[in-house]
């Protein structure tokens, strides 16, 4: 498969080189399901000096970061023992419960530990805050000795709990909690390297490890992430999500036995159809899968990242067919379609299934798939910066029209906490709108409004943060050899190199060198490679490809200070894509320049989006 993929790349870096106008072949870009036409190249930029005191107009990754710890910070409740929220509909009164929200045990909170720690690294803080500090020890309370996190099962019941069933205090063992804290321990280690993280690490491990059954070699979960209850498996949920917290864990601890069981679980992965009950089972051996998206795709990403770092093409090539499976479910902006049933798929959308594909899109790409690196780059500029909710003027009208038979009290004390809640990404949006018009009233359930579905689901809220930390963490990279990588088109800084981006305005990277060495600047996949140009210090440097899959432009013999500068022609084009087996005749039609979204009919309905005018981040209040 790797001589074939380098073998297309190097065919097309032959055809690439049109002078303008109409692209003299066949326009694909990788990631970007559905009719591709109109295709025409805009000249590169010149690359003149940048002016003293330059900014990037582009993307602010540190102020988004800076809006989603605000969200953390302000989200979960002291007087709750820290208990964030899950139930948010942005334009009720309430918006979220005042009380125990029943969800939230094992899952939105777990999730939420994750994010502090990701969005103070970009923003470079070292030291938690006070309810940083509430919230892990909440979840870090659900171990007992015996390693398993014991919890209510509501995270398990969401559709009952909004049919207002009542979850009672009884407690089980949650195999999706008790992973998502073995990445939360194993993650705090490889920063921290406190040793009690390791030790209790540890016991978690080899408590989720004895859960497992073998086959062959093979380990799998006949419940998958779900329940376990007095020696039998309850709540089952298809498939396990144990790969990543467990690569994760052995990646910060070194432990020998953890990497043995990734591999066994992950070859039980790539097993599924083979191990499980056809009524289990979810993964095809061809990467086909028929169940929820999120639960699938939080397990191929661990499968991807092992993959990636064992270099181990049976894994990588696994799990890049499961994502390509998935990814003609929605139209390569980053939205994803929710759940994949036998006979009918649900348009409501789930930014944790967003976050998974950046996640595995990353993962694919440094296995030697550069060109997956669009596909991260585009979710970040099309759906999770766009997505990420503010009180807009907009917003505050349509939420006192809906309200006018509130008490006016009532109605300012929802508007409050929604600025409380701002910052976060919404969970189940339609493409184009804060408020999903393509969701049909089943699907709304208790998010229904006059213009369709409004969740701000608490699970997709720290999930909207971890696609921005992999999208970070993806934009400058030491590599083999300390090699400096350059992935993606976005301005960051960092102990390697400092990136500043010149789009939306133009196809530009500056790169300010930290380190001396070899550097490699990637162009976007899509860049005509006969207009490509690089230039050190302001002179022009000889073209020289190389890198995995011959996507990277090459400069030796960098020092200190130096100054790289990329450019590249953007392509502009339409894309026409339908996949609604629900609403067949529904066609989208996005005008894109890049990797950037400008325009996409039919509009939105209720708080649509104008990607071609996105707002500038507001400051914080405080």
């Amino acid at each position: 498969m790797r001589k074939l993929m380098l073998a297309v790349l190097v065919s097309t870096a032959v055809v690439f080189g049109a002078e303008g106008g109409k692209l003299p072949y066949r326009f694909a870009p990788s990631g970007l399901p559905g009719q591709i036409s109109n295709a025409t190249v805009e000249p590169a930029p010149d690359a003149q000096p940048l002016p003293s005191g330059f900014h990037s107009p582009d993307v602010d990754l540190t102020m988004m970061a800076r809006w989603f710890l605000r969200h953390l910070n302000k989200n979960p409740r002291p007087n709750l023992d820290y208990e964030p929220v899950f139930y948010v509909r942005p334009l009720s009164v309430p918006p979220s419960p005042d009380g125990h929200d029943a969800i939230v045990p094992g899952d939105t909170d777990a999730r939420m530990d994750w994010e502090y720690r990701n969005m103070r690294e970009i923003l470079g803080q070292t030291e938690p805050g006070v309810v940083e500090k509430g919230l892990h020890a909440r979840v870090l309370g659900y171990l007992r000795h015996d390693g398993l996190a014991w919890v209510p099962p509501g995270h398990y019941m969401e559709g009952e709990v909004y049919n207002g069933k009542n979850v009672g205090p009884e407690k089980l063992v949650s195999t999706w909690a008790t992973a998502k804290i073995l990445r939360s321990l194993s993650e705090e280690y490889k920063r921290t390297h406190r040793e009690q993280d390791r030790q209790l690490a540890r016991r978690n491990f080899l408590a989720l490890k004895k859960l497992a059954e073998w086959n062959t070699g093979r380990a799998y979960y006949p419940g998958g992430s779900g329940a376990w209850l007095d020696g039998k498996w309850v709540k089952p949920q298809m498939p396990t999500a144990a790969v990543e917290p467990i690569v994760s864990y052995w990646e910060a601890t070194g432990d020998g036995e953890a990497l043995e069981f990734a591999r066994a679980v992950a070859d039980g992965l790539l097993a599924d159809a083979e191990l499980l009950p056809p009524q289990n089972s979810r993964l095809l051996p061809n990467g086909e899968f028929h169940g929820h998206m999120h639960s699938t795709m939080h397990g191929v990403w661990g499968v991807a990242h092992l993959g990636a770092i064992l270099n181990e093409p049976r894994y990588v090539d696994w799990a890049k067919s499961v994502y390509d499976y998935a990814s003609q479910f929605g139209p390569g902006t980053g939205w994803m379609q929710a759940a994949l049933w036998s006979d009918s798929v649900r348009e409501l959308s789930e930014t944790c299934a967003t976050s998974d594909m950046v996640s595995t899109a990353a993962w694919i790409a440094r296995a030697g798939f550069p060109q997956y690196w669009d596909h991260v780059e585009r979710a970040l500029r099309n759906y999770i910066r766009p997505q990420q909710f503010f009180v807009t003027p907009q917003y505050e009208a349509l939420y006192r029209k809906e309200n006018t038979d509130k008490d006016p009290a009532a109605v300012e004390a929802g508007l409050a906490r929604m600025r409380d809640l701002q910052g976060a990404d919404m969970g189940g949006p339609a493409p184009n709108d804060w408020i999903n018009w393509v969701a049909g009233e089943k699907e709304c359930g208790p998010y229904k409004t006059p213009y369709g579905c409004m969740a701000m689901f608490g699970c997709c809220v720290p999930e909207g943060m971890r696609a921005l930390h992999t999208a970070w963490m993806g934009v400058v990279e030491s590599g083999k050899n300390n090699a400096v990588y350059v992935n993606l088109s976005l301005t960051r800084t960092s102990q390697w190199a400092d990136v500043v981006s010149s789009l939306p305005k133009a196809g530009r990277l500056d790169v300010t060198a930290r380190r001396a060495g070899a550097y490699y600047l990637r162009p976007p996949a899509w860049a005509p490679r006969g207009e490509v140009r690089v230039l050190r210090n302001g002179k022009a440097e000889p073209i020289a490809w190389a890198g995995p899959g011959l996507a990277y432009l090459s400069l030796n013999d960098v020092r200190t200070g130096d100054r790289l500068t990329l450019t590249y022609p953007l392509v502009t084009f339409q894309q026409v894509w339908g996949n609604w087996p629900s609403r067949p005749d529904l066609k989208l039609t996005i005008s894109w320049r890049g990797n950037i979204v400008t325009d996409m009919l039919p509009k939105g309905k209720g708080l649509p989006i104008d990607f071609s005018n996105l707002p500038p981040l507001p400051d914080l209040p405080e």
